[in-house]
């Protein structure tokens, strides 16, 4: 299984998982999300269809049903079948354990307004744990239309990296499946990967569940739920539950505050090779993975009528950092360096910026303390940050 990391960065198991739970698990969510409103009544969960307007983490009328997935105690369980611990103790070692923090995805079709496919991206970006791996799990039969994951091989290889595309399968590089109930995906969190858009009439439900050993210090903000604020502490989630063993760690992990504004840095890897990397280069692919973000979650019916250029400049020692927004009717372009001029500007430090985007510090208070410049149209400034969320 490491030869096969080394190689192409991902394992890949056909039924390795018993369907049977996992397909409950789906019905009582789809039940769950009917009386949240997200399907039409009258119909049976599974066969409903859905009742737009489309629900994402970035909208507020997404937490109901989002909370009713976190609440169900096998979304948490099933990463604890032995199957899978088996796999992942033989790949990592003895002492691995799966982070509390569980991610649920309930994907949208495109057509109703959600993000057309996820950009390309690696998870040690989100997490910055080296050497943790992901294991993607289909909580209903996932054909390539439904949106499910592609894998770029090879790409493991080539350290930190931004990336500015999604996915093209016309490169032989990428690889995907019809994934079925049962099925598992794991790959290095170096490896590149990205969302498929989901062109079907249904939803997408799947779980992202990350391992890592116990000898790695653990993010304390894994520790807690997914989406945690909208989305409820443990007390309440696990009220119902049997155990709340299935979000314990073990007791010699050590956890580390993360303040938010830190640029993860990957040295050596037991599975992958690390080419050198400066510290300009680990700051511009952070930076890309926001950018990406806002260029996802843009809603152009939040903008209608605009055409504006937003210039972020982001100060930090290795230099400045300059990424443009440009926005022109329905579409939305993130571009490093871009070249257009600028109707507002906007400057602060890098790790400023890193903080506000991670909800640890507001951007209205670094406005009046100082930390934070505009300069241009302020309504454009101002405007813009409604664009990108409910």
């Amino acid at each position: 299984m490491r030869q096969r990391i080394a190689e192409d960065g991902y394992l890949f198991f056909r039924g390795l998982l018993d369907p049977e739970p996992i397909r409950g698990l789906a019905l009582d969510t789809l039940s769950a999300l009917q009386a949240e409103g997200w399907l039409k009544d009258g119909f049976p969960p599974d066969e409903a269809p859905l009742e737009p307007p489309a629900r994402d983490f970035k909208n507020a009328n997404f937490f109901g049903g989002y909370i009713a997935l976190q609440r169900h105690e096998y979304f948490h369980a099933l990463v604890h079948q032995p199957a899978l611990t088996a796999v992942m103790r033989d790949l990592i070692g003895d002492d691995v354990f799966s982070h509390p923090r569980k991610v649920g995805r309930m994907v949208w079709p495109t057509r109703l307004g959600t993000t057309p496919g996820i950009y390309a991206h690696q998870d040690f970006v989100v997490e910055g744990v080296p050497d943790m791996f992901t294991s993607w799990i289909p909580f209903v039969d996932c054909p390539r239309d439904l949106g499910g994951l592609a894998i770029l091989t090879g790409s493991q290889n080539e350290g930190v990296v931004a990336r500015l595309h999604r996915v093209d399968l016309d490169d032989d590089a990428w690889a995907t499946t019809d994934y079925r109930v049962g099925d598992v995906l794991i790959f290095h969190c170096l490896t590149a990967h990205a969302a498929l858009p989901n062109t079907t009439e249904r939803l997408r439900l799947s779980g992202d569940y990350r391992w890592q050993s116990a000898a790695q210090p653990l993010p304390a903000d894994a520790l807690l739920p997914h989406m945690h604020g909208p989305v409820p502490g443990w007390d309440e989630l696990s009220r119902d539950w049997s155990t709340g063993e299935w979000v314990d760690v073990p007791e010699a992990v050590r956890t580390v505050e993360r303040a938010g504004g830190e640029i993860p840095e990957f040295t050596a890897s037991r599975y992958v090779r690390i080419p050198p990397q400066g510290q300009r280069d680990r700051e511009h692919v952070v930076l890309a993975g926001i950018f990406n973000n806002m260029q996802d979650s843009f809603r152009p019916e939040k903008a209608v009528g605009e055409d504006a250029v937003i210039e972020y400049r982001l100060v930090s020692e290795s230099g400045t950092h300059r990424w443009q927004i440009q926005v022109s009717g329905s579409r939305c372009l993130a571009v490093p360096g871009g070249e257009e001029r600028a109707d507002v500007k906007i400057t602060t430090t890098l790790r400023d910026y890193l903080m506000i985007t991670g909800g640890k510090a507001d951007p209205v208070d670094a406005f009046g303390r100082g930390a934070l410049s505009v300069d241009g149209d302020l309504s454009i400034a101002l405007g813009q940050l409604e664009w990108f969320r409910d």
